[in-house]
Formats: C-alpha cells, sequence, structure tokens
C-alpha cells in the first residue's frame, strides 16, 4: 500500500513539474487554452423520489509549440427515494508530443473512483505512440497504442492489485455543423499477462450551441471490466448524461 502511494505520488508530481516546464515556454503565450464545464440536474419528488447530478470539466491547450494537454474530469450521483444507486467520478491528465503532423506519442494519468464498480480507486498511469488517420479540419481521427501500469482498491474488501496493461485506444472530433460537434473515445487495457482480464471504457459525445457560448451537451459513457470483483458486481455499467455545457 506504501509503494502505491509513493507511486502514484511520485507519477502526480512528475505530470506537475513537466506541466511546469513546459508552461513557460514563449512560444505558447501566443496560444490560448480552452474548454467548457457542464452540468445537468434532474429532481423528481411526490410519487417517485429521484435525483440525478452530473458535473463534466474539460480544459486543453498548448505548453509548447509541440507539446499540448489535456485534461478531463466527471462526477456521477444518482439517488432513488433513499437508496443510492450510482456514484463515480473521474480524472484524466494527458500530454501529447506532436513529432510530426500526424505522428505523436503521449504521457498521462488516469483515475477512478466507483463505488458500485468496487474501486475505491483505480490508477492508470500510461504511456505509448499515436497517428492521426484523419487530419482534415472538420475531422479529427487518431490512434493510440501503448503500456500502462493499473492499480486497482477495492471497496468491498481493502484488498488492492495490480498489473502491467496493453493500452490501445482512439479519439474522434467531428464537427458536424457550425454549432454541432461530435467527440468519442475508446480506452482499452488488457492485462499483459492474461489478455482476457481487460477494462475498457467507451465516450461518445454530442453538444449542440444554442448561444455563442452555451451548448446542450448529451453523453453516453460505457465502462466494462470482464473479471470485476465482488459480489454482485456487473461487468458492464452505461451512463447517459444530459446537461448545459459553457465554453470558455
Amino acid at each position: 500500500m506504501k509503494n502505491l502511494r509513493l507511486v502514484a505520488f511520485v507519477l502526480a508530481v512528475s505530470l506537475c513539474l513537466i506541466t511546469g516546464a513546459f508552461a513557460q515556454d514563449e512560444e505558447s503565450e501566443e496560444k490560448k487554452w480552452g474548454g467548457d464545464a457542464s452540468v445537468g440536474l434532474s429532481f423528481a419528488r411526490g410519487n417517485t423520489e429521484t435525483t440525478n447530478i452530473s458535473l463534466t470539466f474539460s480544459v486543453k491547450g498548448p505548453l509548447s509549440e509541440t507539446i499540448d494537454s489535456t485534461n478531463k474530469a466527471y462526477f456521477l450521483f444518482s439517488k432513488e427515494k433513499d437508496i443510492t444507486n450510482a456514484e463515480s467520478m473521474g480524472l484524466e491528465s494527458h500530454i501529447q508530443w506532436k513529432h510530426t503532423e500526424r505522428f505523436f506519442s503521449y504521457y498521462g494519468i488516469q483515475g477512478l473512483r466507483d463505488r458500485f464498480k468496487n474501486y475505491s480507486y483505480r490508477i492508470l498511469p500510461g504511456l505509448g505512440l499515436g497517428y492521426k488517420v484523419i487530419a482534415s479540419e472538420n475531422v479529427l481521427l487518431s490512434a493510440s497504442a501503448g503500456l500502462s501500469q493499473v492499480f486497482t482498491k477495492y471497496f468491498e474488501s481493502g484488498e488492492t492489485d495490480s498489473y502491467t496493461g496493453i493500452a490501445l485506444g482512439n479519439q474522434l472530433t467531428w464537427k458536424v455543423s457550425p454549432t454541432a460537434e461530435i467527440s468519442q473515445t475508446l480506452n482499452l487495457n488488457t492485462n499483459i499477462s492474461e489478455l482476457s482480464h481487460y477494462f475498457m471504457q467507451f465516450e461518445i459525445s454530442l453538444a449542440s450551441a444554442i448561444t455563442k457560448g452555451l451548448s446542450v451537451k448529451l453523453t453516453l459513457m460505457d465502462k466494462y471490466d470482464s473479471k470485476p470483483v465482488g459480489e454482485g458486481i456487473k461487468k458492464n455499467d452505461v451512463s447517459f448524461i444530459a446537461g448545459l455545457s459553457a465554453k470558455f
């Protein structure tokens, strides 16, 4: 447990140092950072009592002429009467280093906490290589492959587990029209010593502008664990988020 905390701490500090070093690059000051924050709230009282809360946040921008940073976070909570049936959060930070117009390397860390997936935490630091398959004005499609280290602590037992994984993924951004955009990501991590043991995250979003800085955002998230740990834990979890998104 102490070693796990030390690894996580070192990784977090390393990312901060890298970010700080490149952020001082004078060329990056000429470029802009941007992102969006969205919130979804729904309450029902009367014959049924339900509460649903969703929060998402993302920010990205250049650290230098060839290095970009992308950071995301989300929180989901759902309750019906007095029973909580969804409670999860996630953080993700990636640095992408462009070597050519299409070829890049990436370095990042991802953290998950999901009570109903039995994850007290799941931390995935990783690095790898990627290629932009399509890089046009309206469509950006990239594929990546690399290695990751997966650290997990389980809610029910308090036990910890770790393994080295092969990481595969893709990212798609499609500007359908001047006011609508579709974005999709897929991340697959499989145990390098047991390929049938894998964890997958899929996300697809549609954002449609209603004003210059405000959009309606619909997001579908799917998390799949091929070998869940814990009694009654299902392999697949699907979440649907609808909310208002503000760009900055």
